[in-house]
């Protein structure tokens, strides 16, 4: 799971909305359908959210790797 902080409340609104999403097509589209005043804060939320995921992804991986060159050096 990922955490965003510092976020304001329509930030979080928009970020739910987004979160309830099943595919990055339907992120797309929810974000597209947003008034234009939302539009923008969705398009940077959208954008922090896959950074965050991406993040988490390289975590692991590291974690990943210095576990198996520990392992291989049994």
């Amino acid at each position: 799971m990922i955490k965003l902080e510092g976020l304001s409340e329509k930030d979080v609104q928009i970020c739910k909305l987004l979160w309830n999403c099943d595919s990055i097509e339907a992120v797309d589209a929810m974000v597209a359908a947003m008034p234009p005043k939302y539009k923008h804060r969705a398009v940077i939320m959208r954008e922090l959210m896959i950074l965050a995921q991406l993040d988490q992804v390289e975590d692991i991986y590291e974690g990943t790797t210095q576990y198996l060159q520990r392992i291989s050096n049994l």
